[in-house]
């Protein structure tokens, strides 16, 4: 490669810039930039390219496939309040396979990868048993809550970050009526307590009361006399023979 004379005019780096370009522009640069640069440029640029679309495509086969585990566990769970909410016309081993299904669907829905599963599947969980007690009754808002029910879950699907809004505040009500009836149970079991407690001093003393005095007297310890220490017994004189 032929360099450019140096010049006292330029400092060093400044020629060596000068003898980078002229070999640029020259033959040879030509042919090493057009038979290896570029290729190798080209090469790394491909790879990079199959990298994002390869990681795009893996995204996309995660996402579906946890779309398609979320809705499946969904639908298992809606099946499960569908035989919920027809509890009184099932056969006591219909109840049982309900049950045994009911709590896979609240495992399978605890382990979804997404936001707020734990709070889905408590209030799922609680809304089941809403559910029986509502068919055993007999009663007509159990059409209506499985509706609720179905929509909250299909919304929550959807929009998982919506949990917090969709279920906290029914969690918390809840809550807070299960410890008021812990409350009344402790206060009815201490006034329970202290209604036995008031029963049984009162049987104690009533037959105390209802003693006649003959029946106190009779009761009552009788007062030891001391005994008399007996006397020594001595046999009479012989009488006096008369003459």
């Amino acid at each position: 490669m032929a360099l450019v004379p140096a010049t006292g005019l330029y400092p060093a780096h400044m020629q060596w810039w000068d003898n980078f370009v002229y070999w640029f522009y020259s033959d040879a640069g030509t042919h090493v930039f057009l038979t290896a640069i570029v290729p190798g440029v080209a090469i790394l640029v491909a790879g990079v390219v199959a990298a994002l679309i390869g990681r795009g495509s893996t995204k996309r086969i995660v996402a579906m496939h946890d779309r398609d585990e979320r809705a499946a566990a969904v639908t298992a769970m809606i099946g499960a309040a569908r035989r919920a909410a027809n509890w009184n016309a099932l056969s006591a081993p219909e109840q049982q396979q309900a049950d045994h299904i009911a709590i896979e669907c609240d495992v399978r829905l605890r382990l979804l990868p997404l936001g707020g599963s734990s709070l889905a599947a408590d209030w799922a969980t609680h809304e089941l048993g809403e559910l029986k007690k509502q068919a055993v009754s007999f009663s007509f808002q159990a059409a209506q809550s499985l509706k609720e029910f179905k929509d909250r879950l299909i919304e929550w699907q959807a929009h998982p970050r919506r949990a917090k809004k969709l279920f906290r505040n029914d969690l918390d009500s809840w809550a807070y009526e299960v410890s008021l009836n812990d409350q009344d149970l402790a206060a009815q079991q201490k006034a329970w307590e202290a209604q036995q407690a008031a029963e049984k001093a009162a049987e104690g003393s009533e037959p105390a009361s209802t003693q006649t005095p003959t029946q106190a007297a009779s009761a009552a310890p009788k007062a030891v006399q001391p005994k008399q220490p007996a006397r020594a017994e001595f046999p009479a004189p012989p009488a006096d023979d008369e003459d």
